[in-house]
């Protein structure tokens, strides 16, 4: 990549100054503006890789112009940067498809870490504009980013067996799906078959067909799911649960490509690639003797790790936003944003269900709540006392919150003690570092410094 270009759209000429000698000191090569129009002729001309960009300029909204830079040929990175530090314009910037989103004031280290992030991704070869396949595997993280890489990459391969691991509600049908449709198998089928649901000889006849009273019930001849996605992508969810016949059936039509239905002789070729879950981890099954180690072996040609999302907790704005978005349309009601305050309860929470708890989470918030955001009272209870115990905070009823108040207006007193002491025990964590306990929070920043100003704190008092 060459020396890195950064355009400057802000109508304070000194800030724009300021900022550009600051920027060029590390060696970047600087442009400037001071309106829209004359920011995104600018980029046509320089195809600079980071826009700085102004959310509050004179002739427009930076907001309104972010697609038009994101769609010229070098697609820049933007960073939206504005004295209004609100949240929902943080969504917003997001949403409209900003790399990131800064408050002023801000501090320069920050806004160094964010080029460099943006730079980095450039270098990857990553953009904002990936392929819709991978727009339902939602994240910015190091490991999501690089989930969907090898995403990516596996579907475009020859290869035609795929294992996908990790914990239930980490997404691994998503996953499935997105290597189907970034494939040239596109155009034929995704089959998905739930392993676990099924007994042994059922699964038997649902894998590879069975021919007419080749069991009590078969009464007419049936194609399996092998021969259903031919030229296409069978999906295979937990399948450390199939039984030993079934396993050696299994191993045989990966080795030979060639099924032969329950009760039948004829054998039938197959061209399938296989994208098969689990979330045991299969090379334990074989330790124990619960899974065949050719089987594993043949499976395992290509592997892709889901991280769980208490260890992707920086994806969890996003991620919020995107299932309650999505909730929304299929309510067919107005979308709700998340109040900080929910935000820092559920970056709090160690998500065992992962994503698929976390949407349930909200779609609780959407049958529960009547407002138009989403706070923390709205979310289910054991979120609140679980994201309290992992973090050692104490979440007790006092005695003043029984006799004095109803039960929403004890919650909200035991909600208020809860956010205090988990920003506390964070700042004293981080040392004092906003940014770090922001990140760690899974809180955007100006969101995070809003929360601590509600409970009156701040970065200072934690520095040693």
């Amino acid at each position: 990549m060459t020396q890195p270009r950064i355009l400057i759209v802000d109508d304070e000429r000194n800030f724009r100054e300021f900022l550009g000698e600051a920027l060029g000191v590390h060696g970047y090569e600087i442009d400037h503006a001071a309106t829209a129009r004359v920011g995104l002729a600018l980029a046509r001309q320089r195809h600079p890789h980071v826009v700085l960009l102004d959310q509050n300029l004179p002739d427009c909204s930076g907001l309104d112009i972010i697609s038009e830079l994101r769609a010229l040929p070098n697609k820049p990175v933007v960073v939206v940067i504005t004295a209004y530090a609100e949240y929902s314009r943080a969504v917003d910037a997001v949403k409209s498809g900003a790399f990131h989103y800064i408050a002023k004031p801000f501090e320069f280290s920050d806004l160094l870490d964010t080029i460099s992030h943006a730079c980095t991704g450039l270098r990857e070869g990553s953009s904002d504009d990936e392929a819709p396949a991978l727009a339902s595997l939602v994240g910015d993280s190091t490991e999501i980013a690089e989930v969907k890489r090898n995403v990516a990459r596996i579907a475009q391969s020859p290869v035609n067996s795929v294992l996908v691991q990790g914990e239930s509600g980490t997404g691994k049908e998503l996953v499935a799906r997105a290597i189907h449709e970034l494939s040239d198998r596109s155009k034929g089928r995704l089959v998905s078959v739930n392993c676990a649901a099924l007994t042994e000889t059922l699964l038997m006849s649902e894998l590879f067909g069975h021919e007419r009273g080749a069991f009590t019930d078969a009464r007419e001849q049936r194609k399996g799911v092998f021969e259903a996605a031919h030229q296409g992508t069978l999906f295979l969810d937990e399948i450390s649960e199939i039984g030993p016949r079934a396993q050696a059936a299994l191993l045989r039509v990966l080795e030979e490509r060639i099924v032969t239905r329950v009760g039948g002789t004829e054998e039938i070729p197959v061209d399938v690639r296989v994208v098969a879950a689990s979330n045991r981890p299969l090379n334990r099954q074989v330790e124990i003797g619960a899974f065949r180690a050719d089987l594993y072996y043949r499976l395992n040609v290509v592997q892709i790790a889901l991280p769980p999302l208490r260890e992707r907790i920086s994806d969890l704005v996003g991620l919020a936003q995107h299932l309650s978005d999505d909730i929304a349309a299929r309510y067919r009601v107005p979308a709700r944003q998340l109040t900080p305050e929910a935000m820092a309860l559920l970056a709090g929470y160690p998500w065992p269900g992962n994503v698929r708890e976390l949407r349930n989470a909200i779609e609780h918030a959407y049958i529960i709540g009547t407002g138009p955001s989403i706070s923390q009272t709205d979310l289910p209870h054991e979120i609140l006392l679980r994201s309290s115990v992992e973090m050692d905070i104490p979440t007790n009823v006092d005695q003043a919150d029984v006799g004095e108040r109803g039960f929403h207006g004890a919650k909200r007193a035991v909600v208020n003690r809860f956010e205090r002491t988990y920003l506390e025990t964070l700042l004293t964590r981080t040392e004092g570092n906003i940014t770090r306990a922001a990140e760690e929070a899974g809180v955007v920043r100006q969101a995070f410094q809003k929360l601590l100003s509600r409970h009156g704190l701040s970065g200072e008092s934690f520095r040693r």
